[in-house]
C-alpha cells in the first residue's frame, strides 16, 4: 500500500465518522415527548371461589353521563372476555368516572375516584395530565380491590373484580 492510499483511506474514514456524529447530533434538537400519563382503566373479573381470571359475558359497558360506551357497540349482542383485563377510559377533566356494567340478568354500577396533577414536559410537547390515588367511591358489584391506583402507560391491572 502506498503512502496516499493509506492517507486517502484515513480522510475517507474520518469523512464518515463526521458525516455521523453530525447526523446523530442533529437527532438531539428534537423535543423527548416521553409520556407516563394515561387515561386507561384496566380491570380485571376473577373468580371468587379460587382467585383465577374470570370469563365475563355481558351486553355493554358505559361511561355514565356520557355517550361513552366501550365493548359491545350494540345493545342485543352478547359480547365475551375470556379472562382478559377489560381496558375503560376514565375522564381526565372530572376527578370522577362512573360505568354501568350491563350483564344478562342484572346491572352493576362502579365509580372510580382519583387525584389529577398536571406535568409541564417541554414547550414543544406541552403537559399531562396524571391520574393517581384510584379509589372506589360507589360499586355495587359483591367485592372490589385496588390494586395499582396509578393509571399510566404500563396499563398494569388498577381493579379486581370477584363474582
Amino acid at each position: 500500500m502506498r503512502y496516499t492510499e493509506g492517507v486517502s483511506l484515513r480522510i475517507v474514514r474520518f469523512a464518515r465518522l463526521a458525516f455521523f456524529i453530525v447526523v446523530a447530533s442533529s437527532c438531539l434538537d428534537e423535543a423527548d415527548c416521553i409520556r407516563n400519563a394515561d387515561t386507561a382503566l384496566v380491570i380485571q373479573f376473577k373468580r371468587l371461589l379460587d382467585g383465577k381470571n374470570d370469563t365475563l359475558i355481558f351486553y355493554r359497558v358505559e361511561a355514565t353521563g356520557t355517550d361513552s360506551i366501550f365493548y359491545g357497540q350494540s345493545p342485543d349482542v352478547l359480547d365475551t372476555l375470556r379472562g382478559t383485563p377489560m381496558i375503560l377510559s376514565v375522564n381526565p377533566n372530572t376527578p370522577v368516572t362512573s360505568f354501568s356494567f350491563y350483564l344478562p340478568v342484572l346491572e352493576y354500577s362502579l365509580s372510580v375516584e382519583y387525584d389529577r396533577s398536571a406535568r409541564f414536559i417541554s414547550e414543544d410537547c406541552g403537559s399531562e395530565v396524571s391520574l393517581n390515588n384510584l379509589r372506589i367511591s360507589f360499586t355495587d358489584f359483591d367485592s372490589v380491590r385496588v390494586i395499582n391506583p396509578i393509571l399510566s402507560t404500563a396499563r398494569t391491572v388498577n381493579i379486581e373484580i370477584y363474582r
